[in-house]
């Protein structure tokens, strides 16, 4: 019997043994990190514990083994960058996120001024000689919006109406078909933006036929400064390419806008020009 107990004290020790070795795992780091994109440039903020040395992986086909690098990627797209971290003992831990590179706008509605926009000059449209109520547009836009910037011979107190013409797909073939050259008008947002009513249309039937059907879209603009002086009132706003049909997917859209006055009594403008072609903005 003593011996049976022996036999079964030392398979006990034994057991025991084996456990403790199973549960001296090596410890992991623990990744976390943040990241802040400017542009094509991105900031790593590690704040990853346990760690006594990095590696970095852009996803790119650069690395670096700073602690929190700066990387600027060469253009436009998806990556996937990856943090290697290397514990006292030699274990490594790794932590991947996805970034998109995209298109950033200088263009900042809350900053109450409309100085940003003269870094825009890509998207421009200066009126000619003949109309009289737009001066100037700009646009820009980045991932999630357009921006727009108008410029005209009137005063918010006025309530003038805009009605937007938007190609969304930049395909003459779909939407109505105007007397705005170069376009087939997919979506009309319609309001007197600075009196607290904008609405999406999407255009429905046949190129020829003004039948547009609303969609019930909230949410999808913004505006931002706007400034009155010397009979000119000037004002930008967003809208946000979500809600907006076709403007998440497409590689480029047309525009055009023409203003009418608050009682719907009268033409006031058009930009561009009477018979000028839609403004062409290419997301590519």
């Amino acid at each position: 019997m003593k011996i049976i107990k022996y036999i079964l004290q030392l398979l006990v020790l034994a057991s025991i043994a084996g456990a403790c070795k199973k549960d001296e795992a090596k410890p992991v780091a623990d990744i976390f990190y943040k990241v802040n994109i400017v542009d094509k440039t991105v900031t790593f903020t590690n704040e990853t514990k346990g760690a006594v040395s990095y590696k970095w992986d852009f996803g790119d086909g650069t690395s670096s083994t700073e602690t929190s690098p700066v990387h600027t990627y060469p253009e436009k797209g998806k990556y996937v960058p990856t943090l290697y971290a290397t514990t006292q003992d030699g274990s490594v831990a790794e932590g991947s996120t996805v970034i998109y590179i995209a298109k950033t706008s200088p263009v900042k509605l809350d900053d109450n001024s409309l100085a940003d926009w003269d870094e825009v000059k890509d998207y421009e449209i200066v009126s000619g000689a003949g109309e009289t109520f737009f001066k100037r547009a700009k646009f820009d836009y980045d991932a999630q919006y357009i921006y727009v910037y108008l410029e005209m011979a009137s005063k918010a107190a006025n309530a003038d109406i805009f009605d937007f013409y938007l190609d969304t797909d930049n395909n003459a073939g779909t939407g109505l078909v105007t007397d705005i050259p170069e376009g087939g008008y997919d979506v009309l947002l319609e309001g007197a933006i600075l009196d607290g009513w904008f609405d999406v249309f999407n255009h429905k039937g046949a190129q020829n036929e003004f039948s547009f059907d609303p969609t019930g879209v909230t949410e999808f603009y913004t505006v931002g400064t706007k400034v009155e002086t010397g009979g000119i009132l000037k004002f930008e706003m967003r809208l946000n390419r979500s809600k907006i049909k076709g403007l998440s997917a497409t590689k480029a859209f047309r525009v055009g806008i023409i203003a009418t006055k608050g009682d719907w009594s009268a033409t006031l403008g058009r930009i561009p020009d009477a018979g000028k072609p839609s403004l062409l903005i290419n997301f590519e």
